[in-house]
């Protein structure tokens, strides 16, 4: 299994044009492969969102935080990529108990990444479950579910850069 993760990113650089290069649904299969957390549909997520309003779930944006001003989803909680599982804890430890944690980015890698790195600690913590949202807001915003910004919804998303930006359907 290792050799073919190994192997699927060499695919995805060699061929850019390659119609699994540019697919949003081939970067999924890749980050599944390199990460192994479980995952959650955007449709998944859309049955979730009264969870979160009733406080038994939380959402946790692992992004950067000019992305998170230019979209989220709503009732998402900004946290750094590169937070420390120590201060996760610290941070929200007393609101862990029994909730089921959804975390996203664009597209799942660096909340795929976080769930991994704050996994142990969070089990301790007695998180009912922790989920990926596949495809992370691109995937969400593809299937045409709303996001928002501070003046309200939005359609305005961040790509990071061009090559994310093909993996963006424009609306």
């Amino acid at each position: 299994m290792k050799k073919i993760v190994k192997f699927f990113p060499l695919i995805f650089f060699l061929f850019p044009h390659n119609i699994y290069a540019g697919s949003l649904w081939f970067t999924e299969q890749l980050i599944s492969l390199r990460f192994g957390v479980d995952n959650i549909s955007h449709q998944q997520l859309k049955t979730l969102l009264p969870e979160i309003d009733n406080h038994n779930a939380l959402l946790f944006d692992v992004r950067r935080p000019e992305e998170y001003q230019a979209s989220r989803i709503q009732g998402s909680i900004l946290i750094s990529p590169d937070m420390s599982s120590q201060d996760f804890i610290t941070q929200y430890g007393n609101k862990l108990q029994n909730k089921t944690l959804i975390f996203y980015c664009s597209v799942g890698y660096r909340s795929s990444e976080f769930i991994q790195r704050i996994e142990e600690q969070s089990t301790e913590k007695g998180v009912k479950s922790m989920v990926n949202l596949k495809g992370g807001i691109f995937r969400w915003y593809n299937e045409h579910h709303p996001i928002i910004n501070d003046d309200g919804e939005t359609n305005e998303i961040h790509p990071g850069n061009e090559s994310w930006a093909d993996l963006i359907n424009t609306r």
